[in-house]
């Protein structure tokens, strides 16, 4: 009797053991496997965000791009990652690779202490094909040059026949024209489409809309501006102004411009800006015309 019953109870203990070894097993999958998709599901999305924040300093800064970047990944990431930020030769394209050592808690009865996570991603600008946010002046499209000074509004004894590279967005009138450019159109404008000139100098809503704009930010200056300065304009390139009065014009692109000032008196006053390369939020596409403005968006 005492024999079978030792023979039983050594039994009952080795059941317990594998069921014991069973369940750590179960837990080791469950619980360190779970983690090891967490840290991977997030890696990717650090990845992923690293990237983007990297391209909105693209094309014209690649150093800062890779800062940037890096920047971001070290402040949101962990301490123990391993972040590699490249730029393409054409400084249109940042790719972020990073990895992390997940460590195990279950699993290091099996000896197996830690495991490899990695992701990968590539973020890169395009050129703007249609955008919100709109100031309502007009340029003729032309080579731009960088930190160039450019007309962006007309005054009195310059333009065309009857307009002065004003654009009635939303509607026509000095209201709705002087609100444009205090606040941006809100609507959204599309490369390829028509859009109507505003007629007449409309001097004194140009003067009050360009000086609520920079009071917005007066303290700027092309040197110190941030990149959501209101004093950064986004501003429709146009075929062609040359209609009489009121008009349809053809936009062919789109360009940002640092708002500089309103110069001239009366009726003579005009609006000027110094040209910059940045991105912004938009629709891109491939195959038009490059004005510098640019949107981002992930490509791997």
């Amino acid at each position: 009797m005492f024999r079978l019953l030792r023979e039983q109870k050594g039994a009952a203990v080795a059941v317990i053991a594998i069921s014991m070894t069973a369940m750590i097993g179960f837990a080791a999958l469950v619980i360190d496997g779970g983690n090891l998709y967490l840290n991977k599901t997030r890696l990717v999305n650090l990845a992923d965000a690293a990237a983007l924040a990297g391209a909105q300093d693209l094309p014209g800064d690649p150093q800062s791009a890779i800062a940037s970047a890096y920047s971001y990944a070290a402040q949101n990431g962990m301490s123990n990652d391993t972040i590699d930020v490249t730029i393409s030769n054409d400084n249109t394209v940042v790719t972020v690779n990073a990895s992390r050592t997940v460590p195990f808690f279950f699993a290091q009865i099996f000896h197996m202490n830690s495991s490899n996570v990695s992701a990968r991603a590539a973020a890169a600008i395009k050129p703007i094909t249609g955008v919100g946010n709109i100031v309502p002046f007009g340029i003729v499209k032309q080579p731009f040059k960088y930190n160039q000074t450019y007309t962006l509004k007309a005054g009195g004894g310059s333009g065309y026949n009857g307009n002065y590279a004003a654009l009635a967005l939303g509607g026509t009138g000095s209201t709705i024209y002087e609100g444009n450019i205090t606040n941006g159109y809100k609507g959204q404008l599309l490369i390829d489409k028509l859009v109507t000139t505003e007629t007449g100098v409309m001097s004194g809503a140009t003067s009050k809309g360009v000086k609520a704009r920079m009071e917005q930010d007066k303290y700027a200056t092309f040197e110190t501006m941030e990149k959501n300065s209101p004093r950064i304009l986004t501003v429709p390139i146009i075929e062609s102004l040359e209609v009489n009065g009121r008009g349809e014009v053809l936009v062919v692109g789109f360009a940002a411009f640092f708002l500089e000032d309103i110069g001239g008196n009366g009726h003579e006053n005009y609006v000027t800006g110094k040209f910059i390369q940045t991105v912004v939020l938009g629709d891109t596409g491939t195959g038009t015309a490059n004005y510098g403005l640019y949107g981002s968006s992930l490509i791997e």
